[in-house]
């Protein structure tokens, strides 16, 4: 069966009409489906429970790029470069995150989203890092089309990420400003940029949580070795699906 992966939305408006409305990138959609997922957009509810009933059904959870997370999630002032925030999007994500790990669901996170886990655990992000990480190379680089690949990133020998790609180097495009500065309950960091900023994220006493902080959903059909990841994600979903399905049946034998 294919899984049902969670991906929340984000508050924005219609071109044109000025319309509110709340969307994401067709890109994330268009990757999990190719990977064999079902793809749910979660909407921005005024109250998070009402989410419930759909959390309990979902087999993995997508967090994507976006906003600014604000520094107070993680007991920080604001730095004068601290971009767009959205405290709403804050405080849904990071409930369904803290859930998501909580319950050990398959969890993939892209820019924002690797962000996202690391402060969900008790991280902290560098606000700006071009201001904040001396000798570092320009990771934001939204003048050039986001399938442009800009830099390399160094992955860690044993690690998810060494398994996942099958190769301890990869090239990958470049669109953020933050990114994790300490790290949060569990986490390591199984890639780096060639100035030490985190590129990949995981968390190796869950079943599956992996994050990047490039957006392999712009480029892997150009680079097939990113789809790796999404593929990844999807037959972890689609494991924890059969291993709960088993689970019932094995319940419901016994109460035969």
């Amino acid at each position: 069966m294919r899984p049902l992966i969670g991906i929340p939305c984000q508050a924005d408006y219609r071109e044109g009409s000025g319309r509110p409305i709340y969307c994401n990138n067709r890109s994330y959609v268009q990757a999990i489906e190719h990977a064999g997922g079902v793809p749910i957009l979660i909407p921005m509810v005024n109250d998070v429970g009402t989410l419930h009933p759909l959390l309990g059904r979902l087999d993995g959870m997508l967090f994507s790029g976006g906003a600014d997370i604000q520094p107070v999630h993680y007991s920080e002032d604001p730095h004068p470069m601290l971009g767009k925030i959205d405290q709403k999007l804050d405080e849904l994500e990071l409930t369904m995150a803290r859930w998501a790990l909580q319950e050990d669901v398959p969890t993939l996170g892209v820019c924002r989203g690797m962000q996202l886990v690391n402060v969900a655990l008790g991280g902290t992000l560098y606000q700006d890092v071009q201001t904040q990480v001396e000798g570092s190379i320009q990771h934001c680089k939204r003048e050039l089309p986001r399938h442009t690949l800009v830099h390399s990133i160094c992955i860690e020998e044993g690690s998810k990420a060494e398994e996942i790609f099958g190769t301890r180097e990869l090239q990958v495009n470049s669109l953020h400003h933050q990114a994790v500065k300490e790290l949060g309950r569990g986490v390591y960091i199984s890639g780096r940029a060639e100035d030490g900023i985190a590129e990949l994220l995981e968390v190796p006493e869950k079943h599956f949580v992996v994050a990047a902080q490039g957006h392999p959903e712009e480029i892997y059909m150009r680079e097939p070795v990113w789809a790796n990841l999404f593929i990844a994600f999807v037959d972890a979903c689609i494991t924890r699906n059969s291993s709960i399905f088993i689970m019932g049946s094995m319940q419901m034998a016994k109460g035969a």
